[in-house]
C-alpha cells in the first residue's frame, strides 16, 4: 500500500482491495519507480465504494487508462461523478477504436474524396460528434474497410484531444447493417487520460 500527500490518501496496487486514491499521474510524481499495472483509484477522493479500476501506465507519465466493459462495446464502468473528476484532473486523452469488416465500407475521406454518406459517426462523452467531413474528426491511420474482396480488413480510428471531456467515445452510429457476406466487429480500446 502506498501513502502520499498531507491528507494521507492511499492507493492499493495490483490485485488489492479498493482504497481511496487519486490518479496515476499524481502518484507517478511521488513514486516514479512504481510498476505499471491495474490499480483502484478514486478521482473525487470520496468514499471507497465508488473507486474505479484502471490500468496505470507509468512509462507514459502516469496515464490513467479506463478499459471498456468488453472490447466489443463502447461501455465503461464509471459513474458520471467519477468521470467528471477524471476529466478535471486530466489535460489530454487518447482512445483507439478498430472496426474489423468484411465487404463493408465504414469510412471514406481524403484529399479529393467526398465523405461516404454511410460513414460511421462517433458520439463523444460530452455529446459531440466525430465524423467524416465534420468539425471533429478522428485520425484514420488505415482504412482497409474500403477494400471489398471477400476478406476481412480493418479501419483504425484514433481519438486524441486536449479537451478531456470529449472522451471516451460512448456510441458508434451509422454502422451499416450486417447481411449475407457483409459483417463488422468493433474493437474498443481504453480511454487513456494524462
Amino acid at each position: 500500500m502506498l501513502t502520499w500527500g498531507s491528507a494521507g490518501h492511499k492507493m492499493q496496487g495490483p490485485s488489492a482491495e479498493p482504497r481511496s486514491g487519486l490518479i496515476p499521474r499524481y502518484v507517478h510524481h511521488l513514486h516514479p519507480t512504481l510498476p505499471a499495472g491495474t490499480y483502484w483509484v478514486d478521482p473525487n477522493l470520496g468514499c471507497s465504494s465508488d473507486t474505479i479500476e484502471v490500468s496505470c501506465n507509468f512509462t507514459h507519465g502516469g496515464q490513467t487508462c479506463l478499459k471498456p466493459i468488453t472490447a466489443s462495446k463502447v461501455e465503461f464502468a464509471i459513474s458520471r461523478v467519477q468521470m467528471n473528476f477524471l476529466h478535471l484532473l486530466s489535460s489530454e486523452v487518447t482512445q483507439h477504436i478498430t472496426i474489423h469488416c468484411l465487404n463493408m465500407t465504414v469510412w471514406q475521406e481524403g484529399t479529393g474524396q467526398t465523405p461516404a454518406k454511410q460513414a460511421v459517426r462517433f458520439r463523444a462523452w460530452n455529446g459531440q460528434i466525430f465524423e467524416a467531413g465534420g468539425q471533429f474528426r478522428p485520425e484514420v491511420s488505415m482504412d482497409g474497410c474500403k477494400i471489398q474482396d471477400g476478406r476481412w480488413h480493418q479501419t483504425l480510428f484514433t481519438f486524441r484531444t486536449q479537451e478531456p471531456q470529449q472522451l471516451p467515445i460512448v456510441s458508434v452510429d451509422n454502422l451499416p447493417p450486417a447481411s449475407s457476406g457483409k459483417q463488422y466487429r468493433l474493437e474498443v480500446g481504453p480511454a487513456c487520460f494524462l
